[in-house]
Order: C-alpha cells, then sequence, then structure tokens
C-alpha cells in the first residue's frame, strides 16, 4: 500500500511540474505576440493577408521582415531589463539618482533607436506596396487605439 501513495505522489509532482512548463511557455509565447496585437491589433503574420500580398510580395515582406521582427524583440527585451533595474532602484531602501537616470535614459535612447527601426522599416515596405496597399497598412496603424499600446514601444514588431 505505501508504494501504491509514492508512485501517486510522484505521478502528482510530474503532473505539475508540466503544468508549471506549460504556463511559462504559455506566457512567453503571449507576450512576444502582445506587441503585434497591440500596433496591428492582428500577430504580424496575418498582416499579408490583410493586404492581399501577392506571391512576389509576401516573399519580400517576409524577407524584410524575418530580422526587422528579431532586433526588435531583441531590443525589447533589453528595454524590459533597464525597466526592471529601473523600478528596483526606485523602491530600494535608498535610491540612486544617478542609477534611475541611467536606467532611464538607457530606455530612452532604446526607445529611440526602435522607432527610427519601426520608421525605415515602414518606408522599405511602403515601396513595395501598391497605393491602395499603402492605404490599408496607414489605416490599420491609424485606427489602433493608442491606449492598447502600453509597452507596445518596447516590443513593437513592426
Amino acid at each position: 500500500m505505501k508504494r501504491y501513495w509514492v508512485y501517486l505522489l510522484l505521478a502528482l509532482s510530474l503532473l505539475v511540474n508540466a503544468g508549471v512548463l506549460v504556463g511559462a511557455w504559455y506566457q512567453a509565447s503571449r507576450a512576444e505576440g502582445a506587441a503585434e496585437l497591440a500596433f496591428f491589433g492582428m500577430s504580424h503574420e496575418r498582416v499579408p493577408d490583410y493586404l492581399k500580398l501577392d506571391r512576389t510580395q509576401r516573399e519580400r515582406w517576409h524577407a524584410m521582415e524575418q530580422d526587422f521582427v528579431k532586433t526588435l524583440n531583441d531590443a525589447g527585451r533589453e528595454i524590459q531589463t533597464h525597466r526592471e533595474r529601473l523600478v528596483r532602484e526606485i523602491f530600494s531602501v535608498q535610491p540612486d539618482a544617478s542609477v534611475i537616470e541611467r536606467e532611464r535614459t538607457s530606455i530612452f535612447a532604446l526607445q529611440e533607436a526602435q522607432q527610427r527601426s519601426v520608421i525605415a522599416q515602414l518606408l522599405k515596405e511602403r515601396e513595395m506596396l501598391s497605393a491602395e496597399q499603402r492605404a490599408a497598412l496607414a489605416d490599420l496603424l491609424l485606427k489602433q487605439d493608442p491606449r492598447n499600446t502600453v509597452g507596445a514601444q518596447q516590443l513593437h514588431t513592426r
């Protein structure tokens, strides 16, 4: 009878561990797509369908997107690191104003670089789109509710 309980506890432990791993994976996957949803209202993979890109345009779009999305996600993670340091310093026992300012300056510089990158990417995309597609992309970007983009400047995937 004792072995039964040991096996049952082992099985329950494995289930809990598996649940924790699945939960962590799910949260990470949701965080990656949060900026896309905030920026476009959809994942960036759906944008080519929305714009009705032809085959050649899709190939160019995906080629341009690969490095761009990776770079923005990397910068977003770096901004998050500085943000966490900033918050920890602000709420530490004795906040150091120079550390707070350094972290704030780092976040600002990274966000500015991201904005420049987004603008450069949109200008590249503009060149490959028809007038109708440019209007559709502009409309898609303009109709996003700015209240839904909290933190999106950190993670723009567009």
